[in-house]
């Protein structure tokens, strides 16, 4: 029977992920610890890990600094925690299928061709570049801009384009 190894995404773990014999699953210290309040499940995430059917690495720095480039230019980087940040990291640095329902984490993924499984949700068919905007006097604005710096009103976010 042959092994399949899959990265996972706190998503992967709320949505209650079927655990399967035979499969190897890795993810990082900060989406294990973010994980570690699941209380009914937690027992279980620590049996994976004891018997090393799950397995918490972290990725290299060099690969971390790539994904936040990449986000940034994406504006996904407001939407995503260090932690989604790590797991990224960590499915392009193993060459594995990465879980997650996540769009900004889809959008990422896909742009850096990791392959990605989703749980609950349909996915992404095309990735986005992400801005934010004044909605009153049209300004745009670096996707960690929460407020207009000209009037001050909130931001909105929007794609401004599709990167193939």
């Amino acid at each position: 029977m042959v092994s399949e190894e899959f990265v996972l995404d706190a998503s992967a773990f709320y949505t209650g992920i079927p655990f399967l014999s035979c499969t190897k699953y890795y993810t990082t210290s900060l989406v294990f610890n973010e994980i570690k309040h699941i209380n009914k499940s937690y027992s279980v995430v620590e049996l994976l890990k004891d018997i090393g059917d799950l397995k918490v690495i972290e990725p290299e720095k060099q690969i971390l600094e790539n994904v936040n480039t990449i986000a940034k230019k994406t504006g996904d980087s407001a939407k995503l925690s260090s932690a989604d940040i790590s797991i990224i990291a960590l499915a392009l640095q193993l060459k594995k299928i990465l879980i997650s329902d996540d769009y900004a984490i889809l959008n990422i993924a896909r742009l850096l061709n990791i392959p990605v499984k989703t749980l609950t949700t349909k996915g992404i068919t095309n990735v986005r570049k992400w801005i934010t905007y004044c909605y009153t006097c049209g300004k745009a604005f670096d996707p960690n801009i929460r407020e207009c710096l000209l009037c001050g009103n909130r931001l909105r976010r929007r794609y401004k384009k599709i990167v193939r």
